[in-house]
């Protein structure tokens, strides 16, 4: 296996990078999510719930609530498009992306 391909499809390395910095949460890109419910009954923490979002394409996407993310990763396991992130936990309040835009705007 080259230093290019994922050990497992679908799971990003646990932990990222700046673990050793701030602590993970997972996160939804919400361009990439179908809304297919795969990833809410794997979430032992009810940290994922579907939301109604009329403008998307699939018209519901799924978002991790941070307060209950626990950084597990099975919501990176059951998703078919890869569309969780790990982001760090900035539980000072500061801003958690929600988007592709937003994650392109941060230096994570």
């Amino acid at each position: 296996m080259t230093g290019t391909e994922k050990k497992y499809a679908g799971l990003n390395p646990i932990p990222p990078e700046f673990a050793k910095a701030q602590p993970p949460l997972a996160l939804v890109v919400e361009d990439d999510c179908i809304g297919c419910d795969r990833c809410i009954p794997l979430c032992f923490f009810n940290a994922i719930v579907m939301i109604d979002k009329p403008e998307h394409k699939y018209k519901r996407v799924a978002v991790v609530d941070p307060d209950n993310c626990t950084a597990c990763g099975l919501c990176f396991e059951a998703c078919p498009t890869d569309a969780f992130v790990w982001v760090p936990d900035y539980s000072n309040g500061r801003h958690v992306p929600r988007n592709k835009t937003d994650l392109e705007d941060r230096d994570l």
